[in-house]
């Protein structure tokens, strides 16, 4: 089947475009692998997944963009797609998504900070008021208080 350039030129594009977004997935999945530092076989399986759904997703594109032609200007769009994103995005991306990651980090920080500060200080304050109990009752009655294992 024989195409028009135009259309070449569209599906090339598409490609091109496809290899930007497998770039950004792998950068995503750098950084967020990066947080951990998990053993060599955790990472093997979980390359390996990546790279499957990676060529699946890449397969999918095709399949809805150009109806899966492989030709010779298909890998090159991808690979071109793939060392573009890597020459000029792929420094910008990551640096903005970990601190973007951070940002979020220190968010939850912050709202579970206060939320769970005033329950913090509810059972210092108990504490401190039973200590105060107990401390009076020793006072007043001038021995030990009996505790429900010395019984």
């Amino acid at each position: 089947m024989v195409l028009d350039i135009n259309t070449q030129f569209v599906y090339f594009f598409s490609n091109v475009l496809c290899g930007i977004f497998v770039g950004l997935l792998f950068d995503i999945y750098r950084v967020i692998r990066g947080f951990k530092t998990p053993n060599k076989i955790l990472t093997a399986i979980s390359d390996i997944l990546f790279w499957i759904f990676a060529s699946l997703l890449t397969f999918t594109f095709m399949l809805i963009t150009n109806n899966a032609n492989l030709r010779y200007y298909t890998f090159l769009g991808l690979f071109l797609g793939l060392y573009f994103y890597f020459l000029f995005i792929s420094r910008v991306f990551i640096g903005s998504l970990r601190y973007i990651i951070y940002f979020i980090i220190k968010t939850v920080r912050l709202f579970f900070r206060f939320i769970i500060t005033p329950f913090v200080l509810l059972r210092r304050l108990i504490f401190n008021i039973s200590f105060l109990i107990r401390r009076t009752g020793r006072l007043i009655l001038g021995k030990k208080i009996i505790k429900k294992q010395e019984i």
